[in-house]
Protein backbone atom coordinates (compact mmCIF):
# COMPACT_ATOMS: atom_id res chain seq x y z
CA UNK A 1 0.00 0.00 0.00
CA UNK A 2 1.07 3.29 -0.74
CA UNK A 3 2.19 5.70 1.82
CA UNK A 4 -0.60 8.14 1.08
CA UNK A 5 -3.34 5.68 1.63
CA UNK A 6 -1.63 4.79 4.89
CA UNK A 7 -2.22 8.78 5.87
CA UNK A 8 -5.55 8.58 5.01
CA UNK A 9 -6.50 5.60 7.17
CA UNK A 10 -4.52 7.11 9.32
CA UNK A 11 -6.22 10.88 9.39
CA UNK A 12 -9.96 8.77 9.56
CA UNK A 13 -9.26 6.13 12.48
CA UNK A 14 -8.14 9.25 14.22
CA UNK A 15 -10.97 11.47 12.95
CA UNK A 16 -13.86 9.43 14.41
CA UNK A 17 -12.82 9.44 18.24
CA UNK A 18 -11.43 13.30 17.79
CA UNK A 19 -15.52 14.06 16.76
CA UNK A 20 -16.79 12.26 18.93
CA UNK A 21 -15.12 13.60 22.47
CA UNK A 22 -15.57 17.13 20.16
CA UNK A 23 -19.19 16.34 20.19
CA UNK A 24 -19.73 15.20 23.79
CA UNK A 25 -17.45 18.27 25.24
CA UNK A 26 -19.51 21.18 22.79
CA UNK A 27 -23.29 19.24 24.52
CA UNK A 28 -21.75 19.16 28.00
CA UNK A 29 -20.70 23.05 27.57
CA UNK A 30 -24.09 23.89 26.37
CA UNK A 31 -25.79 21.57 28.86
CA UNK A 32 -23.92 23.94 31.47
CA UNK A 33 -25.76 27.32 29.95
CA UNK A 34 -29.28 25.56 30.60
CA UNK A 35 -28.08 24.23 34.17
CA UNK A 36 -29.87 25.93 37.16
CA UNK A 37 -28.36 26.28 40.56
CA UNK A 38 -30.87 25.40 43.54
CA UNK A 39 -30.18 26.30 46.79
CA UNK A 40 -31.79 25.33 49.96
CA UNK A 41 -32.06 28.33 52.25
CA UNK A 42 -34.55 27.44 55.30
CA UNK A 43 -37.12 25.15 55.87
CA UNK A 44 -39.74 25.63 58.50
CA UNK A 45 -41.59 22.98 60.08
CA UNK A 46 -45.07 22.57 61.07
CA UNK A 47 -46.30 22.16 64.84
CA UNK A 48 -46.47 18.56 64.91
CA UNK A 49 -43.68 18.48 62.51
CA UNK A 50 -44.99 16.27 59.72
CA UNK A 51 -44.51 18.69 57.14
CA UNK A 52 -41.91 21.37 56.00
CA UNK A 53 -41.99 24.51 54.08
CA UNK A 54 -38.80 24.40 51.92
CA UNK A 55 -37.82 27.95 50.40
CA UNK A 56 -34.58 27.61 48.04
CA UNK A 57 -32.73 30.47 45.90
CA UNK A 58 -33.10 29.53 42.24
CA UNK A 59 -30.30 30.66 40.07
CA UNK A 60 -30.45 29.50 35.78
CA UNK A 61 -27.62 32.40 34.71
CA UNK A 62 -27.96 35.35 32.93
CA UNK A 63 -31.16 34.79 30.97
CA UNK A 64 -33.47 33.81 33.44
CA UNK A 65 -34.18 36.37 36.63
CA UNK A 66 -32.55 34.44 39.78
CA UNK A 67 -35.90 33.49 41.78
CA UNK A 68 -36.89 32.45 45.33
CA UNK A 69 -39.43 29.24 45.51
CA UNK A 70 -41.19 27.28 47.87
CA UNK A 71 -42.49 23.96 48.21
CA UNK A 72 -44.28 21.88 51.17
CA UNK A 73 -42.61 18.67 51.91
CA UNK A 74 -43.33 15.71 54.44
CA UNK A 75 -41.29 15.35 56.95
CA UNK A 76 -39.09 12.43 56.11
CA UNK A 77 -39.36 12.82 51.96
CA UNK A 78 -36.47 14.17 50.34
CA UNK A 79 -36.96 17.55 48.85
CA UNK A 80 -36.22 17.23 45.05
CA UNK A 81 -36.87 20.54 42.87
CA UNK A 82 -37.27 18.35 39.89
CA UNK A 83 -39.86 16.17 41.55
CA UNK A 84 -41.19 18.51 44.60
CA UNK A 85 -43.88 21.17 42.98
CA UNK A 86 -43.33 24.89 44.22
CA UNK A 87 -46.84 26.77 45.74
CA UNK A 88 -44.79 29.63 45.65
CA UNK A 89 -42.30 31.88 43.33
CA UNK A 90 -40.76 34.98 43.12
CA UNK A 91 -38.13 37.03 41.69
CA UNK A 92 -35.07 38.03 43.23
CA UNK A 93 -33.57 36.30 46.45
CA UNK A 94 -35.77 37.23 48.99
CA UNK A 95 -35.85 35.91 52.74
CA UNK A 96 -40.01 34.97 53.50
CA UNK A 97 -41.52 35.07 56.52
CA UNK A 98 -43.13 31.67 57.11
CA UNK A 99 -45.91 30.96 60.10
CA UNK A 100 -47.88 27.46 60.22
CA UNK A 101 -51.07 28.60 62.48
CA UNK A 102 -51.89 24.83 62.56
CA UNK A 103 -51.10 21.70 60.28
CA UNK A 104 -53.30 22.61 57.66
CA UNK A 105 -52.49 26.35 57.66
CA UNK A 106 -49.10 28.43 56.54
CA UNK A 107 -49.35 32.20 55.90
CA UNK A 108 -46.04 33.61 54.07
CA UNK A 109 -45.12 37.11 53.68
CA UNK A 110 -41.93 38.70 52.84
CA UNK A 111 -40.47 42.17 54.92
CA UNK A 112 -40.13 43.87 51.91
CA UNK A 113 -42.39 42.53 48.94
CA UNK A 114 -40.92 40.74 46.03
CA UNK A 115 -40.58 42.94 42.72
CA UNK A 116 -42.73 40.30 40.55
CA UNK A 117 -44.70 37.10 41.44
CA UNK A 118 -44.25 34.12 39.11
CA UNK A 119 -46.45 31.59 40.85
CA UNK A 120 -48.29 32.21 44.34
CA UNK A 121 -51.02 29.12 44.84
CA UNK A 122 -54.09 29.15 47.60
CA UNK A 123 -53.27 25.81 48.44
CA UNK A 124 -50.59 22.69 48.03
CA UNK A 125 -51.49 19.65 48.74
CA UNK A 126 -54.87 19.90 52.23
CA UNK A 127 -52.79 22.60 53.06
CA UNK A 128 -54.16 26.52 52.98
CA UNK A 129 -51.46 29.31 52.23
CA UNK A 130 -52.42 33.04 53.22
CA UNK A 131 -50.28 35.93 52.16
CA UNK A 132 -49.64 38.68 54.15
Amino acid sequence: MSRRRWIGIAVAALAVPIGFLGVVLVDNVMHQFGACRVVRQRAFASPNGSQLVVVVWKSCGATVPDSTQASIVARGRTFSPESTPTFLSVRGHLDPVVAWSSERAVRIGFISGPDQIYKRDERAGDVTISYE
